[in-house]
C-alpha cells in the first residue's frame, strides 16, 4: 500500500495483539503484533495466512497504560518481509476515545525516536566530512 493513498501519519510502535474473530468464526487466539498505527489502520506482523479482503477482530493491549480494546476491520494487503508476513489493517470499528488514548500514548514515543533518528544522520554527516577533510589535507 504505497504512502500516497494514506490521509493521517502511521506512528511505529510495538503493541501486543490477539486475534479474536476472523470472517465471522469466534474464539480465535492468536497472538499478532501491531507495529505502526494511525487513525485509520495497522500493520500487523502475523505468523498465519490471512486473504486480503477478510474482516477480522483484534484486541489490542497497551500494557504500560494497562488498557485494552477491540478493533475491527478488513485486511488491505499482506506481503511477506524477510520470511514474515506483514499484514495491513483497515480500522472500521473502534472505540474512538481508546483510539485517541493510543495515538496520545504513542506520539511522544514517535516524535522521540525520529529526534534519534535524525541525530544518527547528523553524527554520520559530520563524521563523513570529518574523514574527508582529513583525506584532503593527508593528500596535500
Amino acid at each position: 500500500m504505497g504512502d500516497e493513498k494514506r490521509k493521517y501519519l502511521r506512528f511505529e510502535c510495538f503493541l501486543p495483539a490477539e486475534l479474536v474473530k476472523l470472517d465471522g468464526k469466534d474464539n480465535i487466539s492468536k497472538r499478532i503484533i501491531a507495529h505502526d498505527f494511525s487513525r485509520e489502520g495497522l500493520k500487523l506482523s502475523i505468523n498465519f495466512n490471512l486473504t486480503q479482503g477478510s474482516n477480522m477482530e483484534l484486541k489490542i493491549y497497551l500494557p504500560e497504560k494497562r488498557l485494552s480494546t477491540t478493533v475491527s476491520g478488513e485486511i488491505a494487503w499482506i506481503r511477506s518481509v524477510d520470511n514474515k508476513l506483514e499484514a495491513g489493517l483497515k480500522i472500521k470499528e473502534m472505540d474512538k476515545e481508546l483510539k485517541s488514548e493510543i495515538l496520545n500514548w504513542i506520539f511522544p514515543k514517535w516524535i522521540e525516536k525520529e529526534r534519534g533518528k535524525k541525530e544518527k544522520r547528523k553524527k554520520a554527516v559530520k563524521i563523513k566530512l570529518m574523514k574527508s577533510n582529513s583525506s584532503k589535507e593527508n593528500s596535500s
